[in-house]
């Protein structure tokens, strides 16, 4: 049976995958390759966010507890790193990797797991599981209208030391959501689905 193979793009969950992405379903492997960053950058970047996100709240309170207008700049401070932060590190986390990967000629790093290990296969909502949503909770609703019919998350192993994670995958058209949600389903199954290429 051949690959059916999709291009997408990768969602910044714990995969660690970003940007633009290959994705190929066989009868037995599912392969990821693409640009893809170091497990401690990746726990640092969203912890940094979480922390940063979540000091405004008490913050918040404590300008509104003691009535004091000037808490409202260390608030405003930390809304602003937090942007920054998410910003600077989606935009050039995986750009880094990138440039890497064209630099000695290839796509981006490439992993690979059994299509029985899938599990959750979703389109749209669900890839901010798992924690995702404490980083980044003010831009989930945004996010969930544009993956909406083209967003394919799941949850499977990262291909390395075995730990479970969440891809989420933003394919060009509803069809091809469709299709790569088909067949991760239907492979793990054991029922064979037509060759496809994207």
């Amino acid at each position: 049976m051949q690959e059916n193979t999709f291009e997408a793009y990768s969602y910044r969950t714990s995969s660690r995958f970003g940007s633009r992405i290959k994705v190929s379903v066989d009868a037995e492997t599912v392969t990821v390759i693409g640009p893809r960053v170091m497990p401690l950058i990746y726990r640092l970047w969203i912890g940094v966010q979480i922390l940063l996100f979540w000091l405004i709240i008490p913050t918040l309170l404590a300008a509104i507890v003691f009535r004091d207008w000037r808490l409202l700049i260390p608030a405003l401070i930390l809304a602003i790193t937090h942007w920054f932060v998410g910003g600077a590190g989606a935009g050039c986390l995986w750009e880094m990797e990138n440039l890497t990967a064209f630099t000695v000629g290839v796509f981006g790093k490439t992993i690979s797991f059994s299509v029985k290990e899938v599990k959750d296969v979703k389109i749209g909502r669900g890839w901010a599981r798992k924690g995702l949503w404490l980083a980044i909770p003010l831009f989930v609703a945004g996010v969930n209208q544009w993956a909406e019919g083209f967003c394919v998350s799941f949850e499977a192993p990262d291909g390395e030391k075995g730990k479970e994670v969440v891809y989420a995958f933003h394919t060009r058209t509803k069809e091809d959501a469709r299709s790569l949600k088909k067949l991760l389903e239907t492979e793990r199954s054991g029922i064979p689905e037509k060759d496809s290429i994207r």
